[in-house]
């Protein structure tokens, strides 16, 4: 993530409510930063968790005991595999 001295070099521009943007306001006061330091920051940690919820794949007890049973399940080479691994370079 950038640092406070880093290059900015792109804009993010949108509108709202006076009333959310007092909000903020007010909460990035109470904080000690400017709203615009507020913003980037809530929004980047957000943007964060979200990437590492999509990132982790969750299983419950069975799903788990499934998955490892077809992993660990012996499987044939299919027609195409086969085909593929006599391909000059395999």
């Amino acid at each position: 993530m950038s640092k406070p001295n880093d290059l900015k070099d792109a804009r993010i521009e949108f509108k709202t409510s006076k009333e959310i943007k007092l909000l903020l306001q007010e909460v990035s006061n109470s904080l000690g930063m400017d709203l615009s330091n507020f913003l980037i920051s809530t929004a980047v940690q957000r943007a964060k968790e979200i990437q590492k919820e999509e990132r982790v794949l969750m299983l419950s007890n069975q799903e788990w005991t499934n998955f490892q049973e077809i992993i660990n399940r012996p499987q044939q080479p299919t027609p195409a595999l086969k085909e593929l691994m006599n391909l000059k370079g395999f």
